[in-house]
């Protein structure tokens, strides 16, 4: 009880007072504070939080999934082949659904523009930018952020940079940073983590309303004003609204081109169908706009949890709380490179893995939070994207064996006809959305979705690494690299 009244401690210490005086606090209560920073969360949360770690009823069950697939694929390849077409159909129908939901969203007009707040009314905005190695990129944001479309005396941006990293502070200082913009250096502590850096992010945040950015972003100018004029039109159950992400290179090469086409699909039709259907929103890792004062109760974010934006989308659900999107692009830039590309996947699927266990550890809890709907987004949709590509490589090679295998053809045909029949319809229904949804967003050459079902060979190395590192490192944090670009 004590360790959590400090928690609090340091957050009121730290809030509402001016910047020189919370950087005297953190520079004489430096360990502190870098407590609170990692463990704040799992301290007042233990039942949400990463760190406490598996239930053991959920080892047991794992292991137990486990036997039990590897015998039938032994004894009953037959057998393990429509049951795994399964998983993967019902995995593709539940997509469709809720992009097709997202088409509907759009198409009615629900994400028309909200009535403008006069420059007068507007509340005190905070944008954190947790930035750790990015010296060539932060000077960009930088001045992408000084030319925001909003009153800089209601603006403050909080660049949070590790203190062994002299380089991003010093590139953030020859960007020559309008008066708003403050360089924070963090107290050293484990996890390195970007949540952990924007919990002190949190705690020092004057602004009604808060913002992540991340360090290659490019937001929309005008992004802040029509957040602001969303929450003003809403009741405080409105949390949290995602804006769009897009990439400013997807035509680079074929692997941005995929990336491009995914983010389309997720932030131009997912994530708004999920919210047509009033379920909880898995977050993107930036450009997630907050009221401060309810990001506060839900205990910010989870340091441990390598997807904490995932997580935090699913808790806000779970506490009754609603995510809405909006039409208003940040532009990121696409990993380039395979090596790159897998490890930040890896990282993805890491976390939704742990996300999944932590929601899961009281089925009965979960039922209450979530109701039927929410949990079967938890489980049909952050937990299936990380499992059907883990099960891909054996899917894939148990359809080979029965198109192939004169026995298994003569047979099987009854079960074989079946899930190869389903598996060329789940792609082509894949294909289509990612058409769809690249054409939508004014991706050049949509045509290239034909392709889009390669891409599931990375993903699947990347789960398979996710599953190792969920047994072995769960709360390692692959560093993304980010280059320059034209901005």
């Amino acid at each position: 009880m004590e360790t959590v009244r400090a928690s609090v401690d340091v957050a009121e210490a730290l809030a509402g007072r001016e910047a020189e005086a919370q950087d005297r606090f953190l520079t004489e209560h430096s360990s502190v504070v870098a407590d609170v920073m990692a463990d704040g969360f799992t301290r007042q949360h233990p039942d949400l939080a990463a760190k406490s770690g598996f239930a053991g009823w959920q080892v047991v069950a794992l292991g137990v999934v486990v036997i039990a697939v590897a015998v039938v694929v032994l004894l009953a390849p037959l057998l393990a082949l429509a049951v795994l077409t399964a998983v993967v159909t019902v995995y593709s129908l539940l997509q469709g659904v809720v992009a097709g939901a997202g088409l509907l969203h759009r198409r009615s007009g629900a994400a028309a523009s909200d009535p403008p707040v006069p420059d007068a009314e507007l509340p005190f905005y905070t944008v954190l930018v947790p930035a750790y190695r990015e010296a060539e990129v932060i000077g960009g944001l930088v001045r992408h952020l000084a030319a925001l479309d909003y009153p800089a005396d209601r603006l403050e941006v909080l660049i949070l940079v590790e203190r062994h990293d002299p380089d991003t502070r010093a590139a953030v200082l020859a960007a020559d940073p309008p008066p708003f913009v403050r360089v924070v250096p963090l107290p050293p502590g484990p996890p390195q983590t970007k949540p952990r850096s924007v919990n002190l992010g949190l705690m020092l945040a004057r602004g009604e309303l808060l913002v992540i950015f991340d360090a290659e972003d490019r937001p929309d100018p005008a992004q802040l004003r029509r957040v602001a004029a969303r929450f003003a039109a809403r009741d405080e159950h409105t949390a949290c609204v995602q804006a769009q992400l897009l990439f400013r290179n997807d035509s680079a090469n074929w692997l941005t081109r995929q990336f491009a086409m995914e983010y389309a699909l997720r932030f131009g039709l997912a994530l708004p169908g999920l919210e047509r259907l009033r379920l909880p929103i898995p977050l993107g890792g930036t450009s997630n706009h907050f009221r401060t004062d309810t990001l506060r109760a839900l205990g910010g974010w989870d340091a441990w949890n390598v997807t904490e934006d995932a997580d935090l989308g699913m808790r806000c659900a779970a506490m009754g709380h609603r995510t809405e999107t909006i039409e208003s692009v940040t532009w990121e830039e696409a990993l380039d490179t395979v090596g790159p590309y897998v490890r930040q996947r890896t990282r993805w699927y890491k976390g939704f893995l742990i996300t999944t266990m932590v929601h899961t550890r009281h089925p009965g809890r979960t039922l209450r939070r979530f109701g039927l709907s929410g949990a079967l987004v938890l489980l049909g949709i952050v937990a299936a994207a990380p499992v059907t590509a883990l099960l891909q490589p054996l899917l894939s090679a148990l359809t080979v064996l029965a198109l192939t295998c004169p026995v298994w053809s003569s047979t099987g045909a009854g079960l074989v006809v079946p899930a190869v029949a389903a598996q060329g319809a789940s792609i082509v229904v894949w294909i289509a959305l990612t058409f769809v949804a690249a054409r939508r967003a004014g991706l050049a050459a949509p045509w290239h979705a034909v392709f889009s079902p390669l891409v599931t060979v990375l993903w699947s190395v990347a789960a398979w690494r996710a599953a190792h590192q969920v047994a072995f490192s769960p709360f390692s944090w692959e560093k993304t690299p980010h280059r320059p670009t034209a901005d």
